[in-house]
Formats: C-alpha cells, structure tokens, sequence
C-alpha cells in the first residue's frame, strides 16, 4: 500500500451543458439536501516496511494520518483522512459515508465511490449541477473544474446553497480510477468555511486510490 499526498490540478469548465446522469453525483447530492441538521503527511513522514525474507518483497510505504486526523476506508476500497473523533456512518445511499464534527452538527464531511457509468466524468457533472442548482435553494457556483488527480481524470466542484437558515459551502472532488468514481467532500456554514478549508484539503491530499 503506498500512500502519498496527492496532487490536483485543475482548469476552469466553460462547456455547455450535456445530457448524462452519475450515480456518484446522484448521491453525493442526495446526501446534501437531506442531510439531518443537528497538518498534511509529507513523504518524510512516511514509515518504510521491508519484507526480511531471502527473496526481497516490494517495498511497503505506510504513512501515519496528518495530525489531528484519522484514516477511514469507505466503499470501493477508497481510503481517506477525516478529522479525529468524527464518527463514520453511511449516508444513506450506496457507495457513499458520511461524517458530522461531535460540536458542530453543520460541518460534515463526505466520501465514497461507486462503479462509473460513463468515462466522460466534465460532461456527466456538468448535466448533473443544472438538476442539481434547480432543486438546491439559493444555489451559487463557486467552481466547476475540470482537472487531474493523481493521474486520473477529475472534476472538482464548490458551491453555496441556502440549507435551512443558512447558505452552506461545499467543496467536492471526485475522480474517476479503475472503472470507479470516487469522491471526497467537504461541507460547513458559509461563514465559517475558512476553519472548514484545511480539512477539506487533507482530504484531498491524502486520498487513494
């Protein structure tokens, strides 16, 4: 198992909108609007396993989690950093988990994957944000990226929506990796999204496959 901080590259979506539907945008998005109210490793950091038999093993790179998180294994063998002491539960559709901060009900994070429906991951989550903003309240794009993750292809995605009293931001990533789509996001006040950012960011970097 080798774990690195991964790297994301991004450039900004200016395609129409196309016909498509994805099983991981469908649950992330469910998730969201039904949601119940209520430091990053370095590869220094990394600890080296050699197998000590005569015939030498590939070598086996284990890093710890970032401090002040914990490592989680979701659906389809993604693995994924959340904050410590949030509890991981599923969300309540296929393929995805979700996690609520113990002091705060309104920041809560999310990841999963499923099998892909399509390889075109820009056009599905183009065609699927339309359906999306017309069933979200108050709903404001922040980005829509195309982009490269870890060397796969990928969309990452922020927007606000009125959640209740509030405008809520959500920051996804989803990337496509042998024949599966994964996704990580981030969600809290809009407000306060500053505190959210980091966590959203260590999730980020520290995601596999």
């Amino acid at each position: 198992m080798v774990a690195s901080i991964r790297s994301l590259n991004s450039r900004w979506v200016a395609w129409a909108f196309s016909a498509g539907y994805l099983v991981v945008s469908a649950v992330v998005g469910v998730v969201l609007l039904t949601m119940p109210k209520a430091g990053l490793a370095t590869p220094d950091s990394q600890t080296s396993y050699v197998s000590g038999d005569e015939v030498p093993s590939p070598e086996i790179m284990v890093s710890p989690a970032p401090a002040g998180f914990q490592w989680v294994r979701g659906p389809e063998d993604l693995e994924t950093v959340i904050p410590d002491g949030w509890q991981p539960v599923s969300a309540g559709q296929p393929g995805a988990m979700r996690a609520v901060d113990p002091s705060d009900p309104e920041r809560i994070v999310g990841y999963g994957g499923a099998a892909a429906t399509s390889a075109d991951i820009v056009g599905v989550h183009i065609a699927y944000e339309q359906g999306f903003a017309d069933r979200a309240t108050a709903y404001r794009r922040v980005d829509l990226n195309s982009a490269t993750y870890g060397g796969h292809p990928a969309v990452e995605w922020e927007f606000v929506h009125r959640d209740g009293r509030e405008l809520q931001r959500v920051h996804s990533l989803y990337w496509l990796a042998g024949g599966v789509e994964y996704f990580v996001f981030a969600s809290s006040p809009n407000d306060q999204w500053n505190r959210m950012k980091p966590v959203y960011d260590a999730m980020v970097a520290n995601s596999r496959p």
